[in-house]
């Protein structure tokens, strides 16, 4: 008896190494993550063969395999899981990230997207980083252009580095984004803050509160704020540092004294894996990005000014403003003559029945204007025929029109334009008249105004167009804007506007800014006769700044019509004169 309890001890132990054997067996060679060990041996109570372990199919989709039949190794198109807890496998942990306090914001917001999104990374605020943005030496990131601007009613044009260093370091009414490498420790005074709109109205604030002089009698300096270049805004003016401005296409940042370097460092293979898997921006400065729009004022080449291209030559009256309109990416005039073959020889002294000869069409295309605008009281002058002859000219010189037509239908159409990824739409309409100038069904004239101006503003900004819109309005001799300019400039901003431009200004008007968009009343005349007065000798060329879709700043050129005819560029004193003005007018 003692004997056969012995065997049988013997055969049990026996079944349970032969299955274990079995198990491990199976296990080695046919494992994944979802095969684990059983958590213990079962307990064998009778001397029955083992159960079949349940495995998964493989990825073929063959039934499990049978107790002592090979296991196939997975195929290389198999997929492979994920490490687990239960594999044994440990995690590779994601590689932390951060940022040196003076990094741009900007890049900051893309590098914490990354954490975000990407598995691979963590974003960590207050301890160690594995790599870390700053502006010391390391791997080189990005490239990011700051500027120095003022608030736009701000005579001074331009400011040296070193005078930035000195309020920098001095204080006073300084407003910056963030700390800029490059000047050194602030001075504690200097207000601080991410957001720039908040900062464009402390410095706005600060300037108005203390314009005048100082005690000494010396002019008293503007607010200052250093910001981004692409954080810029239409109611701030950026001085040009030390004769350079971003604001043009032949800007070289390498050059520029406030182009900061983003690097980051950390250690070698986890810098390598963030700077592979970085697709945020390398600089906030790209010429592809940018557009440049010269706006103008009055054009009539009639009378006395025709008389002076026709003694002095056609292109006379071009020569000082040429390079700016030439240099725009989009140069706009508001044509308010028609050109016609049977317009006489100008007379000087003559009425107020206006036409173009032909030739003087040259002038035009010597500026290189891309768009016309038809509002102008005079388009029907000498009769439609000269309207329609027109539109052939300018049509043949592809010059896009707009504000004016063949016809009712054909002025009401917007000038379209794609440049460098900004869409820009011209709109205008004229509210004066007269009657004889306005477009008819099958007539052709200026666009009249009506609600459907309005309504076209808010469709073509729903489209993604940075509408520009101008009024040929009512004619004032002075440069403040009535109270009721005011409110119909205001409400085509309400509709969607970027900017309102008033076309129909002799005489040169002040500025606003309605819900941050720009308004100019009166640029005043760019090529007519009036001579009499200062005010309508004054004239603006406003260059709207253009960058990644939306309006970065406005540069204002301002000349003097000499001669009858011919705008030149003020001087010092004189640009200082009619900036204080209209300034002034516009209660800044």
């Amino acid at each position: 008896m003692i004997f056969r309890v012995r065997v049988w001890t013997i055969g049990q132990r026996f079944v349970t190494g032969l299955y274990l054997f079995a198990l491990f067996w199976l296990t080695a060679c046919g494992n994944s993550a979802e095969m684990a060990l059983p958590t213990a041996v079962p307990t064998i109570s009778l001397p029955s063969p083992p159960p079949t372990p349940l495995l998964l199919p493989s990825p073929e989709g063959d039934l499990p395999p049978t107790p002592g039949a090979a296991v196939s190794q997975p195929t290389e198109t198999a997929v492979a899981t994920a490490p687990s807890a239960s594999s044994g496998q440990a995690f590779s942990p994601a590689i932390t990230l951060s940022a040196d306090p003076d990094v741009p914001q900007a890049l900051v917001r893309v590098a914490q997207t990354l954490a975000e999104q990407n598995p691979a990374f963590a974003w960590v605020e207050d301890s160690p980083a594995d790599v870390q943005l700053t502006l010391a030496d390391g791997s080189h990131l990005a490239d990011w252009v700051y500027v120095v601007a003022a608030p736009f009613a701000t005579v001074q044009d331009e400011i040296s580095l070193t005078e930035v260093q000195t309020r920098w370091q001095q204080g006073g009414a300084v407003f910056a984004t963030n700390v800029v490498a490059v000047l050194g420790q602030p001075n504690p005074s200097i207000t601080f803050s991410g957001d720039v709109v908040e900062l464009s109205a402390l410095a706005w604030a600060e300037q108005l509160a203390l314009s005048g002089t100082t005690e000494l009698g010396q002019p008293k300096g503007p607010s200052l704020l250093i910001l981004p270049f692409d954080e810029l805004q239409p109611d701030l003016k950026l001085l040009r540092l030390d004769g350079a401005s971003p604001l043009t296409a032949e800007f070289d940042p390498a050059t520029y004294p406030l182009t900061v370097k983003v690097n980051v460092v950390g250690e070698e293979t986890a810098v390598t894996q963030f700077l592979a898997a970085w697709d945020g921006p390398t600089t906030n400065w790209d010429a592809s990005k940018l557009t440049r729009v010269a706006l103008s004022g009055v054009t009539a080449l009639t009378r006395a000014t025709a008389f002076q291209m026709e003694i002095g030559g056609i292109l006379t009256p071009g020569q000082a403003v040429g390079p700016v309109l030439q240099s725009a990416d989009i140069a706009h005039v508001s044509n308010e003559v028609s050109f016609t073959p049977d317009c006489p020889y100008p007379d000087p002294i003559g009425g107020t029945t206006f036409c173009s000869r032909d030739s003087y069409f040259e002038l035009l295309t010597f500026l290189g204007i891309d768009v016309v605008e038809l509002t102008g009281n005079h388009i029907n002058d000498w009769g439609t025929d000269a309207l329609l002859h027109s539109l052939d000219l300018y049509a043949e010189a592809g010059m896009a029109v707009f504000g004016g037509g063949a016809d009712a239908v054909a002025a009401q159409q917007p000038a379209l334009f794609e440049h460098n990824g900004n869409r820009i739409a011209f709109v205008g309409c004229n509210p004066v008249g007269p009657a004889y100038a306005w477009a008819g069904e099958s007539k052709p004239g200026s666009r009249p105004c009506d609600a459907s101006l309005a309504a076209q503003i808010s469709q073509l900004a729903a489209d993604g167009y940075l509408v520009i819109a101008t009024l040929q309005y009512h004619e004032f001799y002075h440069y403040a804007a009535t109270p009721q300019q005011q409110v119909d400039f205001a409400e085509l901003v309400t509709a969607g506007a970027t900017a309102v431009s008033g076309s129909q200004g002799h005489h040169a008007q002040g500025f606003a800014f309605v819900d941050g968009k720009f308004i100019h009343y009166g640029l005043g005349n760019l090529f007519f006769d009036q001579m009499d007065m200062l005010g309508t000798r004054q004239t603006f060329v406003d260059t709207y700044v253009f960058y990644n879709g939306r309006l970065l700043s406005v540069e204002l050129w301002t000349g003097l019509i000499e001669n009858y005819c011919c705008p030149r560029e003020m001087t010092s004193a004189e640009r200082e004169a009619v900036l204080t003005a209209v300034f002034q007018a516009s209660d800044w």
